[in-house]
């Protein structure tokens, strides 16, 4: 073989592992969006004690990538809210802001309400909403 046969070919094998590597970084993974289970079992969020946890409306408690939110007085579901703390448009962590009321992400400024609904795109959709459950004082998001 000869040497310029040669660098011709190991540059293509080159940029073929390059381009692949690239390609597989700019890919989304499928895994990104998966909150990972509680310790110890069951499918449960969050839990919270009402009676020292999220004693007064717009106080929150987080759990990986979910969010409860007190909204009213009262210890029944209708007092909370969970949403997933992931953009809808490139899956950012959002912040919550309790003295606006919502959400903000910090990657391309889109906004959420309390609902999770959004009110300053680009995101696409709203914020995934959690079922809320209330049993004597313990609150369960799942």
């Amino acid at each position: 073989m000869e040497r310029r046969d040669f660098l011709h070919d190991i540059s293509q094998a080159t940029v073929a592992i390059c381009a692949g590597s690239l390609l597989a970084a700019c890919s989304k993974s499928s895994d990104n969006n998966v909150t990972p289970p509680p310790p110890g079992g069951g499918n449960a969020l969050i839990t919270a004690n009402l009676n020292s946890e999220l004693t007064s409306v717009g106080s929150s408690k987080t759990g990986g990538s979910v969010i409860v939110i007190r909204t009213a007085a009262g210890n029944v579901p209708a007092s909370f809210v969970a949403l997933s703390l992931i953009c809808t448009h490139m899956q950012c962590t959002v912040n919550y802001d309790a003295g606006a009321s919502g959400f903000k992400c910090p990657c391309h400024g889109s906004e959420y309400n309390l609902s999770g609904a959004v009110t300053q795109g680009p995101a696409p959709s709203s914020l995934k909403k959690y079922t809320v459950a209330v049993n004597n004082n313990t609150l369960t998001v799942s």
